[in-house]
């Protein structure tokens, strides 16, 4: 288990990052870093187990696929074929 000493340390060293840096993106990068940290530290949920990811929970469920009414392609008056990259 992960304690808050090494949450905090961790967040201190994300913080030196954003700190030390002249790269805009790398200093946003690093403050997401420390956000997310912090929600982790104010979670109440502390799973014990970890918990199944969520596109495996949703892969029990059956999807119907979707079916188009006309099956035909478009013809336009201005088109010159079915491929789109007939130009």
């Amino acid at each position: 288990m992960i304690t808050a000493t090494q949450l905090l340390g961790e967040i201190e060293q994300q913080v030196r990052l954003a700190k030390q840096t002249q790269n805009e993106a790398a200093q946003r990068e690093a403050i997401y870093a420390v956000r997310a940290l912090c929600n982790v530290m104010l979670s109440d949920e502390r799973p014990s187990v970890p918990s199944m990811p969520q596109a495996m929970q949703m892969s029990s469920v059956q999807a119907t696929p979707i079916t188009s009414l006309n099956e035909q392609p478009l013809q336009e008056a201005d088109a010159n074929g079915e491929s789109l990259f007939d130009f």
